[in-house]
């Protein structure tokens, strides 16, 4: 990996890590997993649920807990005997990434890059005109905030008595994205020769002499830029082996920067490579966006059983939130530093929250359906101030929107259940305009009474990055304790030096005591 563009991949990584490591109060809502179960059951759990986990999932089901037929027994439509659980306590908690869009292949692209001989010696080849090419559509690609990684957590803790529950639930998200590249200080300096002669020297392997893909504007830019038609047409056929990777604003900025290395503007990057300091790594100002929310929550549940059939339930919750934000220079600020960052880029705020359930049972199905938030309690946004450049920027407010989702389960056994789920509403998230909206299916066997196994799988409709997601899990019964682990991936992966990673990665694990 070449020294200068994997600080990028690492900024990256490390200011997401840093926030989820350094703030135990930021946490986010978004479309998640509370609890092993339902992770391993790709969180298909609104009308199965049978924990404290009900507080979120659906409070309707504490109606149903310690409902039994007179004299004791299950009831005829318990399909689960869930009746005869009186109280339990759950601790759980549960980490993840998500990659969006081809974040982590414009920074792997980047970081293969001998960018350092191309500033030494110039465009000399068709080899060396595609990693000029590669170099500036991957830096335009990163500029797209479409393109980032988010990183997530939660925890919960609940006791259950009877038809009552208490808990302690957090939410934590937080996106970095890159908000500014600077192109004009990469650290060493750009060979001063013409682009244009440059490019008339050397001949293209395979090339149609067709300029298809180039806009009509797009090419004017470039010939006001002094390159000629053969100059453009050898570029557009380059960009053509990488048909589909750049939108067309992706390219315009592509276009952009091969305008400023021709020389012809006077802010040129080959003028700014050409002063004395090289353009040095010190000035640097590309920018790194951390943006984070979070919500801790206390809520006191409640369920009513209707009759044998039909429950409903409810939250009413004491909500801490927090908003964080902070602009970090990637070339100029250690990551050491993030830490404080977080205290001194934060701002919180307390509001409460109700969530509203019903679930029903018949047979061998049970359906559900759950409405959290649905007050949309606000938590205030931070005024962030980059302490290298003295911009300041207002980091938006957290209106947590209601969230509604239902699902239906098949029963036909105490010890299996089949359920499917779905959002019924888009959930935001801490990347903007990034939002979440999962169909989810899954299934678990409790075998023997001992092993629980789950899986399941899972597809947020509201974006098309990531495809279908996977889940699995176990839970191991100690007579009285119990021990869930889970794991949610996406086949789907991306490059790093080398190495792949999944799109999406989750896993989760939980202790909990059941009477």
């Amino acid at each position: 990996m070449k020294p200068k563009f994997s600080f990028l991949l690492k900024a990256a990584f490390v200011a997401s890590a840093a926030v989820l490591s350094a703030a135990p109060s930021v946490f986010a809502l978004d479309s998640t997993f509370v609890g092993p179960r339902a992770m391993g059951m790709a969180g298909a759990n609104v009308a199965s649920v049978n924990d404290t986990s009900a507080q979120y999932y659906n409070p309707a089901a504490f109606g149903f807990f310690s409902r039994q037929a007179e004299g004791g027994g299950k009831l005829e439509h318990d399909a689960s005997n869930i009746g005869r659980k009186n109280w339990g306590a759950d601790l759980n908690g549960a980490v993840g990434y998500r990659l969006h869009n081809q974040f982590g292949e414009y920074l792997d692209d980047i970081a293969k890059i001998d960018y350092q001989g191309l500033s030494n010696n110039g465009v000399q080849s068709e080899s060396d005109m595609k990693k000029l090419l590669d170099l500036f559509g991957n830096l335009s690609g990163l500029d797209d905030p479409a393109n980032a990684i988010t990183g997530d957590a939660n925890i919960h803790g609940g006791l259950r008595y009877g038809h009552f529950g208490v808990g302690i639930l957090g939410f934590m998200q937080s996106t970095a994205r890159v908000l500014m590249i600077d192109t004009d200080h990469l650290g060493t300096k750009i060979n001063t020769a013409s682009l244009n002669s440059d490019i008339a020297s050397f001949t293209v392997t395979g090339n149609d002499g067709q300029t298809t893909l180039l806009s009509t504007a797009q090419q004017t830019k470039l010939t006001g830029a002094g390159l000629n038609p053969a100059s453009i047409q050898k570029i557009d056929f380059l960009l053509r082996q990488n048909e589909g990777k750049y939108t067309q604003e992706q390219l315009d900025q592509l276009i952009d920067l091969v305008q400023k290395y021709s020389g012809q503007s006077s802010t040129s990057l080959k003028a700014a490579m050409a002063a004395s300091s090289g353009g040095s790594l010190k000035d640097n100002t590309t920018t790194v966006l951390l943006r984070g929310h979070a919500v801790v929550e206390a809520p006191i549940s409640y369920g009513y059983a209707i009759n044998d059939n039909w429950s409903v339930g409810g939250n009413l919750k004491i909500m801490q939130g927090v908003v964080y934000g902070n602009e970090v220079l990637v070339f100029n600020q250690e990551s050491s530093t993030l830490l404080n960052d977080v205290k001194d880029n934060s701002k919180e705020s307390t509001a409460f929250g109700i969530d509203l359930g019903v679930m029903g049972r018949y047979s061998m199905f049970n359906v559900g359906i759950v409405g959290r938030n649905l007050n949309s309690p606000k938590f205030d946004g931070p005024t962030i101030k980059n302490k290298f450049t003295g911009a300041s920027r207002k980091v938006d407010d957290l209106t947590v929107e209601p969230q509604v989702a239902a699902g239906i389960a098949f029963i036909p056994f105490e010890t299996l259940t089949i359920e499917a789920d779905m959002d019924l509403t888009k959930n935001e998230t801490s990347s903007p305009g990034y939002y979440t909206k999962n169909v989810s299916v899954g299934i678990e066997w409790d075998a023997f009474r001992f092993l629980a196994i789950r899986a399941g799988a899972y597809k947020n409709t509201a974006e098309t990055d990531v495809g279908v997601v996977y889940t699995a899990g176990l839970g191991i019964n100690l007579w009285a304790a119990r021990i869930d682990l889970a794991a949610a991936f996406s086949p789907q992966t991306e490059q790093f030096d080398n190495k792949s990673y999944p799109k999406v990665a989750k896993g989760s694990i939980g202790v909990s005591i059941d009477f």
